[in-house]
């Protein structure tokens, strides 16, 4: 949950601005660069906090008396509501500081206070070293413009309620109303099984062999999140998760459990999937999931393939045969390989494939070109009259190479 960044000690102090008396901004173009290439997002700052004391981990260091890691939960629920400004990832800088990875408050707008107020009740929210948390927010000093900037303090006083409003949330994602427990897809973090059992579809489609680190990734149709939550769990830069309902529970559900440089947008598609584009600000991912929802968005069309700068995972329906998608998938895709049946549900099975726009066999393809000009020019030089001896005098040196292909799509940053 709390990764490590290292800045040059000098470099930092210099970024050191608006200073409060637990935390002060680290802010500048040169700081933003370097966020936005770990994170993905322009426009970052640093929130930092004062040097851990000797001994002290970062998972117990306090805030006003709460961690710093249940406060930032609190401004993320805050900020599902728009009432404070994001928290991306908290850092270890230099291996003394912790720092939030947020935005900077602009100043902008108007302190919403009863609906701040209306939160802390709704999801049991309270205030360390402090009696009433409605008179805590209601200080001025707290906010600036319509965001609250202080989460000092506060907390959550019945984790083990919030918790079950969360599992109700897994097991409510589903078609139809259900009394047997399971979400559509589980959720281990919160001990919630499922109905499709993820665990054999990644052993099918041999995500363990799937490089996510750095990468942008999108999953359409995410449903509560599996493959979101494995793809950020492995390293992904990026992900973003699409659906048409219960997205505030999705953002509530991955802000519970430390996920927070995930996004999801509600989108009815296929009409909307431009706004995946503009919403995200990711023109092409480097790894796109599309598993069993083709049949749900109009079916198979071109807007699919297009979000895809690398590497695709495509399952079908459930009743859909293998011969109604390879064809398509070998018109919009380099590589097409055939994973075969996914069963793990009860009395269905959905084709599957893993589809490429495959960089590597174009570089080995100019690599090969390259040799054989080289073998050519050795045999040449080798035996010079033979040139001469090619129709048209040409020499065997002249090769067509095909141009190399960018897989990395176009990030929008």
């Amino acid at each position: 949950m709390i990764q490590e960044l290292s800045l040059a000690p000098t470099l930092l102090e210099m970024y050191l601005q608006d200073k409060g008396k637990n935390c002060h901004i680290a802010k500048s173009t040169e700081l933003a660069n370097i966020l936005a290439e770990r994170f993905g997002r322009v426009g970052l700052c640093l929130k930092v906090f004062k040097r851990l004391a000797p001994n002290q981990t970062p998972e117990s260091f306090l805030w006003s008396g709460a961690t710093l890691i249940e406060a930032t939960k609190v401004q993320n629920l805050f900020a599902i509501h728009g009432l404070a400004r994001r928290v991306y990832a908290l850092l270890l800088v230099n291996g003394e500081r912790l720092a939030q990875v947020t935005e900077y408050a602009d100043g902008k707008g108007d302190p919403d206070v009863n609906l701040a107020k209306k939160l802390a009740r709704k999801y049991r929210i309270g205030a360390k070293r402090r009696r009433n948390v409605g008179a805590y927010i209601e200080r001025q000093a707290k906010w600036i413009g319509r965001h609250m900037i202080d989460f000092g303090g506060l907390y959550f006083t019945d984790p083990k309620w919030y918790e079950r409003q969360l599992q109700k949330h897994v097991i409510r994602y589903r078609k139809k109303e259900h009394h047997d427990g399971l979400g559509y897809q589980p959720c281990d973090e919160l001990g919630i099984g499922g109905r499709r059992n993820i665990e054999a579809r990644i052993k099918q489609m041999k995500l363990g062999n799937e490089d996510f680190t750095g990468k942008t990734v999108l999953d359409i149709g995410c449903n509560n999140g599996a493959f979101c939550r494995y793809a950020a769990g492995h390293g992904a830069k990026r992900v973003v998760g699409i659906d048409h309902k219960y997205i505030k529970g999705n953002r509530q559900l991955f802000n519970w459990l430390g996920l927070w440089n995930v996004d999801f947008i509600q989108i009815t598609l296929p009409h909307g999937w431009q706004c995946i584009r503009e919403k995200s600000g990711i023109k092409q991912f480097n790894i796109v999931f599309c598993l069993s929802v083709a049949g749900h968005v109009g079916g198979y069309a071109s807007w699919i393939p297009s979000l895809a700068g690398d590497v695709m995972y495509f399952s079908g329906q459930s009743v859909e045969p293998r011969s109604l998608y390879q064809k398509k998938l070998e018109s919009d895709f380099e590589e097409v390989k055939w994973l075969g049946y996914v069963k793990d549900e009860p009395n269905r099975k959905h084709p599957l494939w893993r589809c490429r726009k495959h960089v590597e066999r174009d570089v080995h393809r100019r690599s090969e070109a390259v040799s054989s000009v080289e073998r050519a020019g050795a045999g040449q030089r080798r035996h010079p009259a033979r040139a001469d001896h090619r129709p048209g005098g040409e020499s065997s040196g002249r090769v067509d190479t095909p141009a190399i292909q960018s897989g990395e799509g176009n990030s929008g940053l």
